[in-house]
């Protein structure tokens, strides 16, 4: 059974939640019925660490594969993603990013489905550490050429354009949030699944480290 809670504020919230409650326990359906969360004390750690990164947790949900799916607000755009706690990525890592609100003169929304490789040298970086400059500047371009787009965007050749020249940092800025909201999930399930991250030995070769899946616009 998929378990989900939105527009959490608080880790008080999480645990009073009705939708997470079962047989009387949030805490051990939050957690996969696994017994690592003992008290409120994982999931005020969870929160403060969001509170830290002045993040906004929009929605979460565990289901019986033991993933973890998020919705996440970070500097007005809405990040949506999913975290195994069995199989924790290291490449082709996808994430969906939406501007919350309308992008300079545009009357558009757009929705992006980036898939990336992670950059380990993200754990240099202090562990509140946050950015979303590049991002922004992606979702300007859009609004640039918001001509050619259309209603949606699922060209190679036209995707590849908009990432032209900041392909690195837009990689090291996703690589950076994902090590953040993997730290959250890590605070709220108890389970450590960061180590291969850190360690990794990224593909040096001639491959793409990111490209845009799919560009949709709403009106």
């Amino acid at each position: 059974m998929l378990k989900k809670i939105e527009n959490i504020a608080n880790a008080n919230e999480l645990k009073g939640n009705n939708r997470y409650s079962a047989s009387g326990s949030s805490l051990s359906v939050i957690n996969g019925n696994k017994s690592s969360i003992s008290d409120s004390l994982s999931f005020s750690s969870a929160f403060k660490y969001l509170s830290n990164l002045k993040w906004q947790l929009k929605s979460l949900e565990h289901n019986d594969n033991d993933e973890f799916i998020l919705e996440f607000i970070v500097d007005k755009l809405l990040f949506r993603t999913r975290i195994s706690l069995i199989d924790n990525k290291t490449t082709d890592i996808n994430y969906s990013i939406s501007n919350g609100t309308v992008v300079s003169s545009s009357e558009h929304k757009y929705n992006v489905t980036i898939s990336f490789d992670f950059d380990p040298q993200v754990y240099s970086e202090l562990p509140t550490a946050s950015s979303t400059e590049y991002l922004s500047w992606l979702f300007e371009k859009f609004v640039s050429y918001d001509s050619i787009l259309l209603k949606s965007s699922d060209d190679p050749e036209i995707n590849s354009f908009f990432l032209d020249g900041a392909e690195k940092k837009l990689q090291y800025e996703l690589s950076l949030i994902h090590r953040n909201i993997i730290s959250f999930v890590e605070k709220v399930s108890g389970e450590v699944i960061t180590n291969h991250l850190r360690y990794f030995s990224p593909d040096n070769s001639n491959k793409k480290i990111i490209k845009i899946l799919n560009i949709n616009v709403r009106l």
